[in-house]
């Protein structure tokens, strides 16, 4: 496949796609967003010259077919190595990994990381918690979490994972993916990429071991936030770029750090007239809200508007490309993931200062904001959503199942189309659709939060269902962020109420347009659960048929379903099928 940017068309790619034999070929356009606000600057960075993530990506085009099906392997020094995908050949590499070996070791590192990155966001709060760098609204809960955290990373006796039913735990166990340590569950399975006499089954089952690890460590942060912050409630919000102001100095946070440091920001801020506001991050660190600006895929178009003063990040889900735009604007830029940071006070301080005098040198740079924005209602939990309705709307046949819809965005894909084309169908189709993270800022964007909207978008059954709940629960239930557990926590009462397992329940999960590592992690614990799960685009392991066919086989005998590797192009009707097909299981 080719792609060239088309003249004239700045917010599309033309993607030349070749038949097989070469016979035919075919031109299509792809649009690079669906979200209008972020279409008014793409013409803008077109003509100034200025390098965005679509523009990188078209740079990077042909792309890898060894990295690409996960042929290839940089383990050690001898290499780097490579096999080759074709049915009868087999190229082994320097140390005699074979092309099954390197797509399941693909598929683990993918997982370790992204498992990891739920350890390095529990441990940063955790030990802010621990140094007293906040005061926890409920300090015994607070401390018996912490104790909980400890066990956890020691042996992985921990209360969170308790709470799963008695039969999927005895599952996990028997198979040997439960999780019992950081140094079993996530330091051993990394050492599967060193080397080894190992299948593909074996090596995958160490994989799905360590997802559990970072399951246990997002349940644990979602519970160790309520205990320290507090609960959050249901909020209604607007969202995308429109809601910058033009005469405010502005903070934006980036990404994922420390809740304890985004709190004393806020605090820092308070009554000085400054706004501070989020991409890619928890939107509820009570008693403040970061409104969403935007989402993963578009990170870089806030700094296009001029009304961004200063910008707060992270490391995970946050690009480095970041740094080089934000001289355009003037933009201060401040990394949270530094040695020697200091304590988080003086740390925030010091940020709300910077702001202000940002916000005076700036004086002469002009703000163009778009007056796109959306209304939404964002932060449902499992103490707001009444789980025993939903239960007996399967069971009266009122609704076909659930659908997970989770990841961010892809610039594969025509930016939030995947997921909101997704959601609408399903709706219609009476499919209750839960969502968190960057895919419910998706959603919010295109309407599908604002609970006015809800019953133009969803079928008579799931509508009743969704009145029933109250009277501002929208189209799309947003379980909160990705840091988390939102969604396994909905589950779980599911379960507890239904006295079932997962499997037994019509629960399907997307991951429309999946980008980040932590999403393979997060798939890989669905699946785990026993919740058959989509992911787009496919993983880098199809040069391995038995890593593919493990995936699929494998795990439905293990788990009773599968992690589907689908890489043939499909419309998003056709995906639709397969996902509702999957619910009637």
């Amino acid at each position: 496949m080719e792609i060239s940017k088309p003249k004239g068309l700045p917010y599309k790619f033309i993607c030349r796609v070749y038949h097989e034999k070469g016979e035919k070929e075919m031109d299509f356009v792809q649009r690079k967003t669906a979200d209008r606000a972020v279409d008014h600057f793409l013409k803008e960075a077109a003509e100034k010259e200025i390098p965005l993530v679509w523009d990188r990506y078209e740079g990077s085009l042909p792309q890898c077919g060894f990295c690409e099906t996960g042929l290839n392997c940089r383990d050690c020094l001898q290499g780097p190595c490579i096999s080759h995908p074709f049915k009868d050949q087999n190229k082994v590499g320097i140390c005699g990994k074979d092309k099954d070996i390197l797509g399941v070791h693909s598929f683990v590192r993918l997982v370790v990381q992204g498992a990891m990155g739920y350890l390095d966001q529990l441990a940063d709060f955790a030990k802010g918690v621990e140094t007293r760098e906040g005061s926890p609204k409920h300090k015994q809960e607070a401390v018996k979490i912490i104790k909980d955290i400890q066990s956890m990373l020691r042996d992985g006796d921990t209360d969170v994972m308790k709470k799963f039913p008695k039969a999927l735990i005895d599952g996990w166990k028997a198979t040997g993916i439960y999780p019992d340590g950081v140094a079993n569950a996530l330091f051993k399975v990394s050492q599967k990429l060193d080397g080894g006499i190992g299948d593909v089954e074996e090596t995958l089952l160490w994989a799905f071991k360590g997802a559990l690890m970072g399951c246990a460590a997002q349940m644990l942060q979602g519970r160790l936030k309520a205990a320290v912050l507090g609960d959050t409630a249901p909020t209604s919000v607007e969202v995308n770029l429109g809601v910058l102001p033009k005469d405010t100095p502005v903070i934006l946070l980036y990404g994922h750090f420390s809740p304890l440091l985004k709190q004393k920001i806020a605090d820092a801020a308070k009554g000085k007239k400054i706004k501070v506001m989020g991409v890619c991050t928890d939107p509820f660190i009570p008693p403040y809200i970061f409104v969403p600006v935007t989402n993963y895929g578009s990170q870089e178009i806030p700094l296009m508007t001029g009304a961004v003063d200063l910008i707060v990040t992270g490391d995970q889900c946050v690009n480095p490309s970041l740094a080089e735009l934000a001289k355009i604007w003037k933009t201060e830029v401040v990394p949270t993931e530094v040695l020697n940071r200091g304590d988080l006070s003086s740390f925030a301080k010091e940020i709300v200062e910077k702001a202000q005098e940002a916000f005076k040198d700036r004086s002469e740079v002009s703000r163009d904001i778009p007056n796109v924005k959306e209304s939404g209602v964002m932060g449902f939990s499992t103490k707001n959503i009444d789980g025993k309705k939903v239960v007996e709307a399967i069971q009266g046949g009122k609704i076909k199942g659930i659908a997970i819809l989770a990841g961010c965005n892809n610039v594969k894909f025509t930016q939030d189309q995947e997921i909101v084309s997704l959601a609408r169908e399903l709706l219609k189709k009476d499919v209750f659709c839960i969502s968190e993270g960057c895919a419910s800022v998706s959603l919010a964007k295109l309407g599908l939060l604002n609970p006015k909207q809800r019953d133009a978008n969803c079928g008579k059954g799931l509508s009743s269902l969704l009145s029933s709940l109250g009277k501002n629960i929208p189209a799309v239930v947003d379980l909160g962020s990705c840091e988390n557990s939102g969604v396994t926590d909905f589950l779980l009462s599911m379960a507890s109420v239904g006295k079932k397992q997962f499997k037994e329940f019509p629960i399907v999960a997307c991951f429309p347009e999946a980008n980040r590592t932590k999403a393979v992690a997060r798939a890989a614990w669905t699946v785990a659960m026993g919740i058959p799960t989509y992911f787009w685009p496919y993983l880098p392991v199809t040069g391995s048929p038995k890593t593919v066919e493990a995936l699929g086989k494998f795990c439905e005998e293990k788990f009773g379903a599968k992690l589907h590797v689908i890489t043939q192009k499909m419309e998003y009707k056709e995906k639709v099928d397969l996902l509702v097909k999957a619910l009637e299981r």
